[in-house]
């Protein structure tokens, strides 16, 4: 299901039934989260590999053909965020992102492409200004937050489980000011 495309990224979650094939498909570059626990068999460029999978793991994938079959007794569910080719704004992520894997985020994953976290915020609690390069914001739960940034005021903002929206690079603070915790995912692109 997609549930977020516009012209430098899309985002959809994938539901395999066990035993069932995803054929051969070509994708561009992509983060994947792990949304349920699975076993997959994975194709890609002639190499096949099976692993299994817990909900919160995230990896990487380059581009090119690929094909996937669910070899797990249980449905398989993932998030998929891949990067479109078209060119992110000039300079726009020159500088580093705030350094997940502090307070409140987890990087699961950190290479040439992306930076992936998953950040769990408690209700009142702040993330205090940081830059953020451009990014797919992924809701893990439902929650409620005002956020502020360079270019616009603060704005309370709530979001459900499974939206997916985008932010272009800038420098902002995140307040939770709702009455659960807001889990969320970041896929930052570097390039």
């Amino acid at each position: 299901m997609n549930i977020l495309s516009n012209e430098y990224a899309e985002a959809f979650t994938i539901t395999l039934a066990p035993g069932q094939v995803l054929p051969p498909h070509n994708g561009g570059a992509r983060a994947i989260y792990a949304l349920s626990d699975y076993t997959i068999r994975f194709t890609q460029q002639g190499q096949t590999t099976e692993q299994s999978w817990t909900v919160g793991q995230a990896h990487f994938h380059g581009a090119g053909e690929h094909s996937m079959e669910n070899t797990g007794a249980t449905e398989a569910r993932f998030l998929v965020v891949a990067r479109t080719a078209q060119a992110l704004a000039p300079n726009a992520n020159t500088t580093t992102p705030h350094g997940a894997g502090s307070g409140p985020m987890t990087q699961l994953v950190d290479n040439e492409d992306v930076t992936v976290a998953e950040v769990r915020l408690p209700a009142g609690a702040e993330l205090p200004r940081h830059r953020g390069l451009a990014r797919v914001v992924y809701s893990l739960n439902d929650y409620t937050i005002s956020y502020a940034s360079n270019d616009a005021a603060a704005e309370s903002k709530s979001f459900t489980t499974g939206q997916a929206h985008w932010h272009d690079a800038d420098e902002h603070t995140i307040v939770n000011t709702g009455s659960t915790e807001a889990r969320f995912l970041i896929v930052q692109f570097k390039r």
